[in-house]
């Protein structure tokens, strides 16, 4: 028996739990996206393309496509240049304090979203919310942060980049603790200045995790903003908050469209595979040149 036939046992515990818990979905969804259902009554038929041809003619949908790529990119920053500052921070200065610096801002990634977004909901309220309070206490006028076009979507980034950074802070430090200390010593006693020893030490043990960081950060910036979209604004005001993931929610738990609903979500598991075929097709001419 060769290696690759020993290996199969192995691996076919994870391949059913893939067939269970990802591809049939998956493919559950492609065939409801051709059926027309409420999900209070069994299917009432087969409709073909009728509900991917829906999804074209609602704005609502075109527009969060669009609004999930804004999250996507203005979390980007959050996702690969802001933790990896501070985890490089972090690991120039190693000691008790570094330890308690990091436990505090892996804070956010233990807290439940929902709790999270439900304090913040207390804490924006545009009457009694303590941010406005204190804007008021030192002159400012209060502002209406989650019902102002102007600031919601800017309320939803910045709650939601606090446990992205927290999260990649983590990944950036478990690389940059693969890098001895006394190398940069030595480097430093060679007369190399701290840009020298970010060029030539950090980055390049850093340039693979942010290029994998900043990918996922694209393909999950929609899933990452969910939980703070749906306790407070639910996609509001005036759809500025929405993305591709409420929408599809709101398509099926709202409106009881589940044909709809399956056809965007298959939709935009066309988009992420599309996105990972240009991220090999990339690989390959890298590797290849």
């Amino acid at each position: 028996m060769n290696s690759r036939a020993r290996a199969w046992p192995y691996l076919t515990p994870l391949l059913v739990l893939l067939a269970l818990w990802v591809y049939g979905p998956a493919g559950v969804s492609v065939i409801l996206s051709f059926l027309d259902w409420n999900l209070t009554t069994p299917p009432s038929g087969f409709v073909g393309v009728e509900n991917y041809a829906t999804l074209r003619r609602h704005p609502e949908f075109i527009r969060s496509v669009g609004q999930t790529l804004l999250y996507a990119l203005a979390l980007l920053p959050f996702s690969t240049l802001v933790p990896l500052v501070l985890a490089v921070m972090l690991w120039l200065r190693p000691g008790r304090a570094s330890d308690i610096y990091r436990a505090l801002l892996f804070l956010p990634v233990v807290l439940a979203p929902v709790a999270v977004a439900v304090a913040w909901r207390f804490l924006l309220n545009p009457l009694q919310g303590l941010v406005n309070e204190a804007l008021q206490a030192i002159g400012l006028p209060a502002v209406n942060w989650l019902g102002d076009p102007a600031t919601a979507l800017l309320v939803i980034v910045v709650i939601t980049a606090a446990k992205v950074v927290a999260f990649n802070l983590l990944l950036y430090g478990a690389t940059l603790s693969a890098i001895g200390h006394r190398i940069v010593e030595a480097a430093r006693l060679e007369g190399a200045t701290g840009i020298d020893i970010a060029r030539s030490i950090v980055l390049p043990q850093v340039r693979r995790p942010t290029i994998v960081l900043a990918l996922l950060s694209i393909v999950l910036a929609g899933q990452w903003t969910f939980a703070n979209i749906s306790v407070l604004t639910q996609g509001g005001p005036d759809g500025v908050t929405d993305n591709v993931y409420y929408r599809i929610y709101t398509l099926g738990f709202t409106f009881f469209d589940i044909g709809e609903a399956s056809a965007a979500a298959v939709l935009l598991l066309a988009g992420f595979a599309v996105v990972a075929g240009a991220w090999s097709a990339v690989r390959r001419f890298v590797r290849a040149s």
